[in-house]
């Protein structure tokens, strides 16, 4: 019996000083990551306060929206409607490519026209 202890506190002793040669066995090397911050300047394709929205209305329901008076610098350029009321958006859509000053945008899903009190755009590029 004295024998069988032996050999059990030996296991256990030699379990502890494994362990930690184990766990040292596998280096971990760490890399830091840097947050930078800057400015970048964004060009504009044009001025767009001759930009003209309307509706396609089917059964009272907005659709789409249909701009025209879109800057032609702005052509091939990728146009994205939102609309809402009171700043809640009621359905949105895009992007879609400007062609000839203009672009369609399929409002999904469609807003009771009476709802829509205003129209959010974002145009990116060309």
């Amino acid at each position: 019996m004295r024998w069988t202890r032996w050999w059990a506190g030996a296991a256990c002793v030699a379990c502890v000083l494994a362990v930690p040669a184990a766990a040292s066995a596998r280096s971990v090397t760490t890399t830091p990551k840097k947050l930078g911050a800057g400015r970048i300047p964004v060009a504009s394709c044009g001025t767009i306060t001759g930009l003209q929205p309307n509706f396609t209305i089917v059964g009272g329901t907005v659709t789409a929206v249909v701009f025209t008076g879109i800057p032609t610098t702005c052509n091939a350029g990728s146009l994205s409607a939102t609309v809402t009321n009171a700043g809640t958006s009621l359905g949105a859509g895009g992007p879609v490519t400007i062609a000839s000053g203009a672009a369609t945008v399929p409002i999904s899903p469609g807003a009771a026209v009476g709802s829509v009190t205003h129209v959010r755009i974002a145009i990116v590029g060309p």
